[in-house]
């Protein structure tokens, strides 16, 4: 019983809401053709879209994974790093169209992370850079858009 006087009760008012409280006097209609159209979509799913859809690599980078580097900033060939390893460098592209080439140009040189190949996930929101290292292959870092 008490299920139905609450249902009775949520469709009542979804009803009042979706109707709206008012009359159709000329001055509500004048008022609601004058109003902006709202946007289907909240503004914090347009912010997950445009960064999910986000395409190169220019942007703020942060790594997921345990790094010297807090952050990576790439503006078109140039990119700079904050945290333990700070410092500025170049970005040239790569062998593969998803692939390109940072070398850092740090005072005091990282021999684990001087020059790299930084491949872009095909959403635009993930990157990866695998250093130069010995035979076996160098650091990792995984990155995400800041």
């Amino acid at each position: 019983m008490m299920r139905k006087v609450a249902a009775s009760m949520a469709l009542g008012l979804s009803v009042v809401l979706l109707t709206g409280c008012g009359g159709s006097d000329s001055k509500s209609e004048d008022t609601k053709s004058s109003a902006p159209k709202a946007s289907k979509k909240a503004p914090q799913d347009q912010g997950k879209d445009s960064a999910a859809k986000a395409t190169g690599t220019d942007g703020t980078w942060k790594p997921i994974n345990k790094s010297p580097i807090a952050t990576l900033t790439i503006t078109g060939s140039k990119v700079t790093t904050t945290g333990k390893l700070a410092c500025p460098g170049v970005l040239k592209p790569g062998k593969k169209k998803s692939e390109s080439v940072i070398t850092l140009n740090c005072e005091s040189k990282n021999p684990d992370r001087s020059r790299g190949t930084l491949e872009l996930d095909e959403d635009g929101s993930r990157s990866y850079i695998s250093w130069d290292g010995p035979a076996w292959g160098g650091m990792i870092d995984s990155l995400r858009r800041a």
